[in-house]
């Protein structure tokens, strides 16, 4: 891994770590990452730290850093709006939500920036009060700018992971 991505990844790592402290009933978690898009027709996979907080109820941040060989990285930030939360059975939830997707990336020493809006579907499970693992789908659509700007920028994002709530 290079500095930079390792900077990155410190850096966004202490920033959550930071930010999550300062709430109580606050999720804090990580997951496994995956995702294909339209501008480079590839997928990439990494890591995201995700906090679901009271300071903006009913959504969820996720910062995302993801790679797809030794010189893509992908920086991403995400803000979703759980619009419907249910109980399937037992200790099984839905969701369903409307969130922004802000995004860059690095690929070969070309540049990308994409802004727009995602629509995640997901599952929970609880299986104790304070831990919570979950599986998610997020369509994403905006506006791209490599560097000039270009429509439709898309994607379909996922994620699977865990959040530890205090």
């Amino acid at each position: 891994m290079s500095i930079m991505k390792r900077l990155l990844f410190i850096t966004t790592l202490t920033t959550l770590l930071a930010t999550g402290a300062l709430f109580a009933d606050t999720g804090l978690g990580a997951a496994f990452t995956y995702g294909y898009d339209n501008d480079n027709e590839s997928m990439n996979s990494g890591g995201a730290l995700t906090i679901n907080t009271p300071a903006f109820p009913g959504t969820v941040q996720t910062i995302k850093l993801g790679f797809n060989g030794s010189d893509y990285i992908n920086f991403n930030l995400s803000d979703d709006w759980w619009v419907i939360q249910e109980n399937l059975t037992g200790l099984l939830d839905i969701y369903i939500g409307l969130g922004f997707n802000a995004g860059f990336t690095i690929d070969d020493d070309e540049w990308d920036i994409n802004l727009g809006g995602r629509v995640p579907v997901g599952l929970t499970i609880k299986p104790i009060e304070y831990m919570e693992f979950f599986m998610e789908v997020a369509p994403t659509m905006g506006l791209g700018f490599e560097p000039e700007i270009y429509f439709p920028s898309w994607s379909v994002q996922g994620a699977l992971g865990f959040r530890l709530w205090f």
